[in-house]
């Protein structure tokens, strides 16, 4: 199915609980589509990022030099935002959540992950998002581990409060890799050439 309009033909048919894959190759300027039409179509229900090694931050600054960006409402998006930074990588946007350092051992990655859920529990306005950009580098460096760590937390802590959105650069990783993501995820998005295609959405997509 083809997305005419992100918010009503993918947002408005996720609950939480869901996780959202977006598939990108590394030539689509994907920033257009995370920092112009997602975060702010969600905003008003909370956020939480997860950014690997700098991902979102580089994708912003790109953004940002658009000419007819809406500054204002960008920097307020940019307040409202909870964020975890995992690895090396400058992150200026947000509120700091946590700073975690990468692991591939599946262990110490779980205990990463409990932690940040935890936080995100506590939090006073409870967000309903969590969004990750650099998931595709994380696993890039050390395939087999990244993917053995990310199922691990995803089947022994399920996010049911929250509704994970996972950007990913198809380009990065293997294709048996991404299959292995596909397979965890409740809606596949690929963007092409500036359109989004629903290929899987719990039955409405193709």
């Amino acid at each position: 199915m083809v997305v005419k309009n992100l918010e009503k033909d993918v947002l408005g048919l996720i609950t939480p609980g869901d996780i959202v894959l977006i598939e990108y190759h590394s030539r689509e300027p994907i920033e257009n589509v995370a920092w112009g039409e997602l975060l702010p179509a969600v905003s008003d229900d909370g956020i939480v990022v997860v950014d690997f090694f700098g991902m979102g931050e580089i994708l912003l600054r790109k953004f940002m030099r658009r000419g007819d960006v809406d500054y204002s409402r960008v920097l307020e998006l940019l307040k409202e935002l909870k964020v975890v930074r995992v690895g090396p990588g400058t992150v200026t946007y947000g509120d700091i959540l946590e700073d975690i350092v990468p692991s591939y051992d599946p262990h110490t990655f779980l205990r990463s992950y409990h932690s940040i859920m935890s936080k995100i529990s506590r939090l006073p306005k409870k967000p309903r998002y969590l969004v990750t950009f650099g998931l595709a580098n994380y696993i890039h460096f050390n395939p087999e581990n990244a993917i053995k760590s990310i199922l691990t937390a995803v089947s022994t802590i399920p996010a049911e409060d929250l509704i994970v959105i996972n950007f990913v650069n198809s380009d990065v990783i293997k294709r048996s890799h991404l299959a292995m993501l596909e397979e965890l995820s409740t809606a596949i998005v690929e963007v092409l050439e500036g359109t989004l295609r629903v290929y899987r959405d719990g039955g409405a997509g193709d």
